[in-house]
């Protein structure tokens, strides 16, 4: 950054005629090398003496370009959103003269998370390390560094360089700071603490509670995380879904058990180690067959947006499944419903139970549990009523 010098008022020269008079007729004339400075000064010690310094006390300057500090870097450096992750901060800086200066530069440091800015500054040399931080909350860290003349800081150039009261040095007529005007800040939010995320709304199933089955191909749960402006990530058996903060719909799922995994980042980068997980089973959508005994209606409310049905006798469709224990179908059960009957593999005939008192569209009927016997193979039905409507939506084999 360049300063742009303030102009100050030339110091004022005190002496004596006699004095000046006794001292050119006596003494050389003798010139000062021109300094490379706004106002020619460089340093505010005693300048101008001859070789009797009692007889020729010189005078004081006003040094008015103060060093300044450059922040060279921040360890670890802080991510985009300003955050680190860990508990120690270390700040390398540097300083440097503006002119031909040659004085040693001091260094003097901030370091404070409060809303209020501290009155005074600690001296301090880079690089320079705070450990054991606390996680900031509303107030981020602040770290400020600012440069410092040292040698024309102890000196106040508008004291008399001399001693000598017959003889006085001339003082300089101001004494502005030595010490760079504008500090170089930097500011850091520290988060070492990681989010842990959550998964509610996940389905009941009285049945089998460990594993249970949607009604649905495309289940809303409920996302949260311990922490605020979280960033999810949302997994399926691998697969990537989009999910956020609050209700998020997983749409048209394949048929089959699944796995929902669900992580957090926060914005320091700190990720949940260990995401939530549920586990369930999304039923397959039964397809209209080939065969003209059939029809199939759409329905918002059904499971993928349409179900099939019929009136006629000897309706038939089969499902194809491996190693198969458990079948539920997802049907319309009723007073006046028809029947409908299947058979597994070397199976004989069975009724499905889908009559009730009322009409209850999306029903589950268990045709088979945990403990029945595999199979593997066509899983067939096929109706036995003329006249009495059978409505089926969708079917659950594992």
């Amino acid at each position: 950054m360049t300063r742009t010098p303030r102009l100050r008022r030339p110091a004022t020269v005190t002496a004596a005629v006699s004095a000046a008079a006794l001292l050119g007729a006596l003494l050389p004339v003798t010139f000062a090398p021109a300094a490379v400075a706004a106002n020619g000064c460089l340093t505010e010690v005693e300048t101008g003496a001859g070789p009797i310094p009692f007889l020729q006390p010189g005078g004081r300057c006003d040094d008015q370009v103060p060093p300044e500090a450059t922040l060279e870097s921040i360890t670890p450096a802080p991510n985009n959103g300003g955050y680190v992750a860990t508990d120690s901060l270390t700040f390398t800086f540097s300083g440097a003269h503006l002119d031909e200066d040659q004085d040693v530069i001091g260094f003097e440091c901030q370091f404070y998370s409060t809303a209020a800015e501290p009155t005074s500054w600690t001296s301090c040399t880079s690089p320079v390390t705070y450990d054991d931080l606390a996680d900031t909350t509303s107030v981020p860290y602040t770290f400020k560094v600012r440069a410092f003349d040292a040698a024309d800081r102890q000196i106040d150039a508008t004291d008399d360089p001399s001693t000598n009261p017959l003889i006085p040095g001339s003082p300089a007529d101001t004494d502005l700071p030595d010490v760079q005007e504008s500090a170089e800040v930097a500011v850091v939010k520290v988060d070492t603490r990681a989010p842990q995320t959550y998964i509610f709304n996940t389905p009941y199933d009285a049945e089998t509670p460990e594993l249970p089955m949607l009604t649905t191909d495309s289940p809303t749960f409920r996302l949260a995380a311990s922490e605020g402006n979280v960033s999810y990530t949302c997994l399926i058996e691998e697969e990537v879904f989009p999910c956020a903060n609050g209700n998020t719909t997983f749409k048209n799922l394949s048929a089959g058990t699944k796995t929902l995994s669900v992580g957090t980042t926060d914005p320091a980068g700190n990720v949940d180690p260990d995401p939530a997980t549920t586990e369930f089973t999304v039923p397959a959508d039964i397809e209209k067959p080939k065969n003209k005994k059939w029809s199939e209606s759409s329905s918002r409310k059904a499971f993928g947006g349409s179900y099939i049905e019929t009136t006629r006798f000897n309706a038939r469709f089969s499902v194809r499944g491996t190693d198969v224990r458990e079948v539920r179908l997802i049907c319309t059960t009723r007073p006046d419903v028809g029947i409908l009957k299947y058979k597994v593999p070397g199976g004989s005939w069975q009724k499905a139970k889908i009559k009730s008192k009322t009409v209850e569209r999306q029903a589950v009927v268990i045709l088979r549990n945990q403990s029945s016997k595999s199979f593997t193979g066509k899983l067939k039905f096929r109706t036995y009523s003329r006249n009495k409507p059978v409505a089926v939506d969708a079917i659950m084999m594992r």
